[in-house]
């Protein structure tokens, strides 16, 4: 991947990657769990988890009841097309997905990163946070976006000074040699 003039296969390799943990990492267990369920049907303890099911499913299996779901695939699918549409400028405006100049690098990675934690904390708060109505997850996402913008200035800022630091450090010591 070093030699290759675009990160189109570490990029290829990282999406196939995660493809698979998902199909199977969801996938294989949720079938184990329904051919578990279809073969032990209702139980006591099935019964009273899923009162509400019951009644329609006379024969039990496995129920995934839908809460908050939807929120997270809305929230993932808002991050995923925002890293796919720098990753497209990216290439256009510097000739480099993952790589180029200096400040653009480590800026991107600061907001990718960022963009990682942004996802983790509205997901765990939707989880921490069951009853939130409509109103309060735009709300959420608002702050949270806000909050990318304040990470990457704090992280930014902190790694001027540290590259500034370090850059004095170096002339003194070049000062001090001659």
């Amino acid at each position: 991947a070093v030699e290759e003039p675009t990160a189109d296969a570490a990029i290829g390799n990282v999406t196939g990657s995660n493809s698979v943990n998902v199909f199977l990492g969801l996938g294989l267990p949720w079938m184990i769990a329904s051919i578990y369920w279809a073969a032990e049907g209702q139980t006591g303890p099935w019964r009273d988890k899923y009162p509400e099911l019951k009644d329609k499913y006379k024969d039990g299996g496995f129920a995934v009841i839908a809460g908050d779901l939807v929120f997270s695939v809305i929230i993932f699918t808002l991050c995923s097309v925002t890293a796919l549409a720098v990753i497209v400028y990216r290439r256009r405006a510097f000739q480099a997905e993952l790589g180029g100049p200096k400040g653009v690098k480590t800026n991107t990675a600061i907001f990718f990163v960022m963009l990682w934690l942004f996802y983790v904390a509205l997901a765990s708060w939707k989880v921490q946070t069951p009853d939130a109505d409509e109103g309060m997850q735009v709300v959420a996402t608002i702050v949270g976006v806000m909050g990318i913008g304040v990470g990457m200035v704090v992280i930014a800022g902190i790694i001027h000074c540290i590259s500034g630091m370090r850059s004095a450090q170096q002339a003194a010591a070049k000062d001090h040699i001659e």
